[in-house]
């Protein structure tokens, strides 16, 4: 019995040891599947009247001729916005610095310079890297796109990992995780949309230079709550500042009304009907996947907390302490 159990905790670590080794092919594994959900969608309603591997390459030739169509009709325009930011963002640091040095004392200036040069550092790079990290996804892309074209097959392969007395609990499981990506991954889409669209309109009403390219920040911040829509309102504060005080307020008015909107009409009546993760668990998973794997932990960890409370709630909750579902214990 001590052998079995000196066996099986060795089994454990090694597992573990694998698994950190791994980390990075594993994130981009959850990555993938992220993906699979997002192409369910499309490929699901199509396989209704069409083979799905037909209907797969129907969705993939229409992806792709979007991307050909908006290449064509605003990459110019998004190209040059994005070297006008490249250029902007260090001059209205610059601006910061001057007016600090001039309403500060000695040890005040030095500290807010810190600050400024760690945004110039961090804020921007990360979000000007989650750009040209999409480049990179086209592997993850692929992956995902395996992945929704024969979904069953996965689905019968891990399921023979387990013992057949756990076969129901894992089909369950399964169920339940994957509903719960379908709704948090639609509701994202629904919010990134809105986002995006009042955030680029909203800047280009007050005069707002870049505001297409902005707008698009703005989209794919709202993809990462919180963290992402912070990050998203620093690239426009600063070209709102390199133009004068006035964009200054008109463009932190233009956030301030945007993100008024997400917290009292999108979250209530999109993302809360989809999947409810409270702030405090949200915020502290950004900040362990943030650490441990940088800014695509940030980027992967609310699905990732999303999968890991759907199955904290079926397997612990309900199954071992018999309390019932969430819906149950809320009638």
């Amino acid at each position: 019995m001590t052998l079995r159990t000196g066996l099986v905790l060795l089994a454990v670590a090694a597992g573990l040891a694998l698994a950190w080794l791994a980390r990075e092919i594993l994130l981009l594994a959850f990555l993938g599947v992220v993906i699979a959900v997002v192409l369910s969608f499309p490929v699901g309603w199509l396989s209704r009247k069409l083979p799905r591997s037909v209907a797969l390459l129907l969705v993939l030739l229409a992806l792709a001729g979007a991307l050909v169509a908006g290449a064509l009709l605003f990459a110019p325009t998004v190209s040059g916005q994005f070297e006008d930011l490249r250029a902007t963002a260090p001059k209205a640091l610059g601006t910061v610095r001057q007016w600090l040095s001039r309403r500060s004392g000695a040890e005040l200036q030095k500290g807010a310079a810190k600050v400024a040069e760690k945004a110039s550092q961090v804020a921007l790079p990360a979000l000007l890297g989650l750009i040209s990290g999409l480049t990179a996804a086209v592997l993850v892309f692929v992956l995902g796109a395996f992945l929704v074209a024969a979904p069953d097959v996965y689905r019968k392969g891990a399921r023979r990992l387990f013992p057949r007395h756990l076969e129901p609990v894992f089909d369950e499981s399964w169920q339940r995780v994957g509903k719960a990506l379908r709704q948090w991954v639609g509701g994202i889409i629904v919010s990134m949309t809105i986002m995006g669209t009042l955030a680029a309109l909203g800047l280009w009403i007050a005069g707002i230079n870049d505001w297409l390219l902005l707008g698009s920040l703005t989209f794919l911040g709202t993809f990462v709550p919180y963290v992402g829509a912070v990050a998203s309102a620093i690239p426009g504060l600063l070209v709102a500042l390199s133009q004068d005080s006035t964009h200054l307020l008109y463009a932190g008015a233009v956030y301030l009304a945007v993100h008024l909107v997400e917290g009292y009409l999108i979250q209530p009546l999109v993302m809360r009907k989809a999947v409810e993760v409270k702030p405090a668990l949200l915020l502290a998973g950004q900040g362990a996947l943030s650490a441990v794997f940088g800014l695509a932990g940030t980027v992967v960890a609310t699905p990732l907390i999303v999968a890991c409370q759907t199955l904290v709630e079926h397997l612990w909750v309900e199954r071992k302490l018999g309390k019932g579902s969430r819906e149950q214990r809320a009638a």
